[in-house]
């Protein structure tokens, strides 16, 4: 697993629009991700089932995206 994900940073949370809400994929509100704010209850807990079975895929952090240098991202 990434490293993100094992030991998940500490993260503002910055204010969303009405229309969006944060959800959370880790234990302990870790692993944020943001939805929309009008999803039933059904469509959220299929949307996190989703994301949670794929949450290897998605980069929490420029170090965990496989197969781009965090050089390349970065601002020299």
């Amino acid at each position: 697993m990434l490293k993100s994900i094992e030991s998940p940073p500490v993260l503002d949370k910055k204010s969303l629009p009405d229309s969006l809400k944060y959800a959370y994929l880790g234990p302990n509100e870790t692993l944020p991700v943001i939805i929309a704010s009008n999803l039933t209850t059904d469509q959220e807990n299929r949307v996190l089932t989703v994301l949670k079975d794929h949450k290897e895929a998605i980069g929490w952090s420029i170090a965990d995206l496989k197969g781009i240098s965090p050089s390349i991202c970065m601002h020299r």
